[in-house]
């Protein structure tokens, strides 16, 4: 989820890039490596009718041909810096698992953190875990409002439309956040094998808790390894704790999801976790609580920065 140490990952791989938001789509691999070259940066899985959504903010490390490149090594740009190792894959077989709606974002992070509130530092950094990234030294305020435009907004578009078709038809949908977490920080061992975030509304949060808590073998985070007392990121504070939906996110350790029997083992846990919680009807309703920090929440469309997402 945030700028931290990993890693590398398929190093041989070539850098991705892309032509156009919304181009034909290419072949998607079934492991996890990161998602290449020709497919749409926002993808949109239909997995059934439930009305469960499932994100992967950092689904990919695509840099749009629009940009050329960010002047950093491929091996750099498939470290954990430019996307979020194997999370997309997990995501992709738990939206056939749940027959849920699923959006990835396959713009590296790097060119603009869809997770992050425009214009704040993380949102492009110019260094990320000690790498310096030198097409985002100086931006001035154009390129940024570009960036915004053309691969922050698409996403949040796409995912307030999906909401909002639900919520047409009566129902309210449930958010499901898939993110991965390197295993090591800053010298020391991170021993968590999935965390679980969340802050007021825990009507999700605690079942899965439990039931994951419930399994041998396992070290669950609660709000590990990082709080969501603290922060959420951008995407589940503005998309369901702003508007009430029930939600929930998972902090899945990389070496865990890195290779397919990995990625296979914890969509069919998770899945197993989901199951029972999702099958509750009243969890389809309004948190009748408040989930945002008591500073510092986004509570309207214009605190995503300056240019409108409506626009």
């Amino acid at each position: 989820m945030r700028d931290d140490k990993q890693d590398v990952a398929h190093p041989a791989s070539p850098r991705p890039t892309a032509s156009a938001p919304g181009s034909a789509a290419a072949p998607r691999p079934t492991h996890a490596e990161p998602v290449a070259a020709a497919g749409p940066l926002v993808e949109i899985v239909e997995a059934g009718g439930r009305p469960v959504i499932l994100l992967c903010d950092h689904a990919g490390c695509v840099i749009p041909e629009a940009i050329g490149d960010l002047g950093i090594s491929p091996v750099n740009l498939m470290r954990h810096i430019g996307w979020d190792i194997g999370a997309a894959a997990v995501t992709r077989r738990l939206a056939k698992r749940l027959g849920a709606t699923a959006l990835f974002n396959h713009v590296s992070r790097l060119v603009i953190d869809v997770n992050r509130r425009p214009r704040t530092m993380t949102s492009i950094p110019a260094i990320s875990d000690g790498c310096v990234i030198p097409k985002n030294q100086h931006l001035d305020p154009a390129t940024v409002d570009r960036r915004i435009r053309d691969y922050f907004l698409p996403y949040h578009k796409a995912l307030a439309r999906r909401i909002a078709a639900f919520r047409r038809q009566g129902r309210i949908p449930v958010i499901v956040a898939i993110h991965s977490f390197t295993p090591h920080l800053d010298g020391e061992d991170r021993p968590w094998h999935v965390g679980v975030l969340w802050r007021g509304d825990q009507r999700l949060a605690a079942p899965v808790l439990a039931a994951l808590q419930d399994q041998a073998g396992i070290v669950v985070g609660d709000n590990q390894p990082y709080s969501g007392q603290r922060e959420f990121g951008f995407t589940v504070t503005f998309h369901a704790q702003r508007t009430r939906l029930p939600h929930i996110m998972f902090e899945i350790r990389q070496d865990e999801i890195a290779e397919p029997p990995g990625i296979e083992r914890w969509a069919e846990l998770i899945g197993d976790c989901l199951e029972p919680a999702l099958a509750d009807p009243d969890l389809y309703s309004i948190f009748d609580g408040d989930n945002l920090p008591t500073t510092g929440g986004i509570r309207a469309w214009r605190h995503a920065g300056h240019i409108s997402p409506l626009g």
